[in-house]
């Protein structure tokens, strides 16, 4: 979905809670939304905060399937890992000269990990203008939860990946 606007607006949850609301506006008329609790970080007025606080709550939950739920996923005997261990993984965008680390979330391993960066780095190419933009250099960065990092994406690689999805859905 391309990003043509954002709207951020207060809004009431369960209970008369006072919540924030965050509107995505896709160019095709879609939209998406997330609603989170009001944060000292956050400037209501011009929305600061809550935009990159949204951002990074969908990116945590675009990267699992299912309700929410992840008990499921996880073993029920602490000695049966069966291949389901998760860790905490923390991403960090390069936008232009400055780089943005979003909170820790949680992958069920490096492999999803890397798979959402790919993800993400292809997706950031989109906003990428040629004559404007630095073309080259990494994109996206991931850490393990002890600062070790488990995989950097540049722009050759999220191109090529990016030419790899559109000859595979032809």
């Amino acid at each position: 979905m391309q990003i043509v606007g954002v709207n951020v607006e207060p809004t009431s949850g369960l209970e008369g809670r006072s919540l924030l609301r965050v509107v995505f506006q896709g160019e095709g008329g879609e939209s998406v939304s997330v609603e989170m609790a009001r944060g000292e970080l956050v400037d209501e007025a011009s929305g600061v905060g809550a935009i990159d606080r949204a951002k990074a709550i969908l990116v945590q939950t675009a990267t699992f399937e299912g309700s929410g739920d992840r008990t499921d996923a996880r073993p029920t005997d602490p000695g049966e890992t069966d291949g389901m261990v998760s860790k905490i993984y923390t991403f960090e965008y390069r936008d232009g000269d400055e780089a943005r680390v979003l909170p820790p979330c949680e992958m069920p391993s490096a492999e999803a990990a890397r798979a959402e960066a790919v993800r993400c780095a292809i997706d950031m190419l989109v906003d990428l203008q040629p004559g404007n933009d630095d073309l080259t250099g990494w994109l996206v960065r991931v850490r393990d939860d002890s600062g070790a990092e488990v995989c950097t994406i540049d722009v050759a690689e999220a191109e090529a990946a990016r030419k790899a999805n559109d000859n595979a859905s032809i």
